[in-house]
């Protein structure tokens, strides 16, 4: 009888730490993405707010394409906001608006 309950007692254990670890690791992954439309027209340009944008404490990574103009973010809506990353492009001297804002699924392990 003893026996049974210290196994009982054990998988009970044994399912919450599984359970706990499962929730743990969906909530983490929760980062958010973000499409601003800026007026960047020349690589050194997009180079610029790449690397800016990418230092910013939350960004996960940042994508600027030129021919429309669109920076993509992925960012950690803890750590930052979206409109922090628009008013750090503003201060490099460029015009920014959000045009689309999502959840998305943390894939990376860095950073």
């Amino acid at each position: 009888m003893k026996t049974g309950f210290i196994g009982n007692a054990f998988a009970i254990m044994l399912s919450l730490a599984i359970f706990f670890s499962v929730a743990a690791a969906q909530d983490g992954g929760t980062l958010k993405e973000v499409k601003i439309k800026t007026t960047v027209t020349k690589q050194d340009s997009k180079d610029k707010i790449e690397t800016v944008v990418d230092l910013l404490k939350g960004v996960k990574e940042s994508a600027l394409k030129l021919e429309d103009k669109m920076l993509t973010v992925k960012f950690d809506p803890k750590e930052i906001s979206s409109s922090m990353i628009v008013y750090t492009i503003n201060i490099l001297g460029y015009d920014a608006e959000i045009m689309e804002e999502k959840d998305c699924i943390d894939t990376s392990s860095t950073k």
